[in-house]
């Protein structure tokens, strides 16, 4: 603490020769000269503090050395007094059996005993002072450091920020994201968790880099893992979204066709027109309607065994990419199922693709970080200091 304060008052000395230095010449040299002078100022607050609180824990020091050196007489004359008293323990026991109520009269074991409880008394004076004296210099040090320097919003945050508990908690949070990953690759609905961990881990990372805690590295690799894992999330979406809109389509050209095929049947007897054209009419419409309620009431597909195989676990997204195809099947004269179909197919492969390749990337970041001096070279020129971005705080 001397050596730190010995430096802030020459650090203070440079910035009050820059203050008042006449040679400069400018606008910008009034603005230089204030900001030294007040640097210079803040400098000398610290240094004041370094020097004050130097100073304290010197004499607490010289206190706990004092206590110390008394505490050790404690403990020597202890040892002494006991010694003492073993020499003559025998004798101190069979007099003890018949003389219980006055005690020993052996002069040396009376002083003995004497001298072990002013021993006790000598120890309880030194730890009485210790603790007395801790007091008194944390007292003197709370207020040698209670002046006008206060440490910014940003000195506060970067504080916090260099927590080993927010370090471990990152680090544990990432632990639980990775095992989500691999388990997202064949239960996708899994991977809204993490998502949602990934995110928390970036944010982690993000405030570590700023205030140069950590890496920019591992926030890179957050936001990319972070996209995949939305990515995944929203491809299994889209599935179930379209396998929504395969249903209604269905639904619309059974209940059409359905209509068509009851109009066909009925086309003689509606001819005339009449009650009995306005009965068939609404018979028509009931078995369209029905015919739309057998399709959205008719169960997901069943996956074969190969099929199960195929789906990694995924089998609800799997249903649904079947039960379009089902459907496409049905009406394959229609557009839409073809394209629901053939889009579904293709977000189910993007969904296994993004957790995949998350879930690489996170065992490549590990393995870099055990094995790879390189790659973690690489993180440490990518902090906060290392690429000059501290000062600008």
């Amino acid at each position: 603490m001397k050596k730190i304060a010995e430096k802030l008052r020459t650090q203070a000395k440079a910035m009050q020769a820059i203050a008042e230095c006449d040679g400069l010449k400018g606008k910008y040299a009034d603005d230089l000269g204030d900001k030294a002078r007040g640097l210079g100022r803040r400098l000398d607050l610290a240094e004041d503090r370094y020097r004050e609180v130097k100073g304290h824990l010197g004499h607490w020091a010289n206190d706990m050395e004092s206590a110390q050196m008394t505490a050790d007489r404690a403990l020597q004359d202890a040892k002494d007094a006991q010694q003492i008293l073993d020499k003559h323990k025998p004798d101190h026991d069979a007099k003890k059996g018949s003389d219980q109520d006055t005690g020993s009269d052996d002069p040396a074991v009376k002083r003995a005993e004497e001298d072990l409880e002013g021993a006790r008394r000598k120890l309880n004076s030194a730890v009485t002072f210790y603790g007395n004296q801790a007091d008194h210099w944390a007292s003197k040090i709370r207020s040698s450091i209670d002046d006008d320097m206060e440490d910014s919003w940003w000195n506060d945050l970067k504080a916090w920020a260099g927590g080993d508990w927010l370090g471990d908690l990152a680090e544990w949070l990432s632990d639980i994201t990775s095992v989500l990953s691999i388990i997202a690759i064949f239960f996708p609905a899994v991977g809204v968790v993490a998502g949602f961990l990934t995110g928390i881990v970036m944010a982690i990372h993000f405030i570590q880099a700023l205030t140069g805690n950590g890496s920019w590295f591992d926030v890179l690799t957050d936001i990319a893992a972070f996209k995949m894992a939305r990515n995944g999330i929203k491809a299994a979406k889209v599935v179930k979204s379209l396998q929504k809109e395969a249903r209604g389509i269905s639904q619309g050209l059974a209940k059409a066709q359905a209509r068509r095929a009851a109009t066909r049947a009925n086309a003689a007897s509606r001819r005339g027109g009449g009650r009995l054209a306005r009965m068939h009419r609404v018979r028509e419409n009931a078995t369209g309607r029905a015919a739309g309620r057998q399709v959205r009431d008719e169960p997901m597909p069943e996956l074969t065994r190969r099929q199960k195989l195929l789906a990694l676990g995924d089998r609800d997204t799997s249903k649904q990419v079947k039960d379009i195809r089902r459907w496409q099947n049905q009406y394959p004269d229609d557009p839409r199922l073809g394209t629901a179909a053939s889009e579904a197919g293709r977000q189910l492969g993007v969904a296994q693709a993004t957790w995949g390749a998350n879930a690489a990337l996170d065992v490549a970041g590990r393995l870099g970080d055990a094995y790879s001096s390189t790659y973690t070279n690489a993180k440490g020129h990518m902090t906060a200091p290392a690429l000059g971005l501290g000062s600008q705080w």
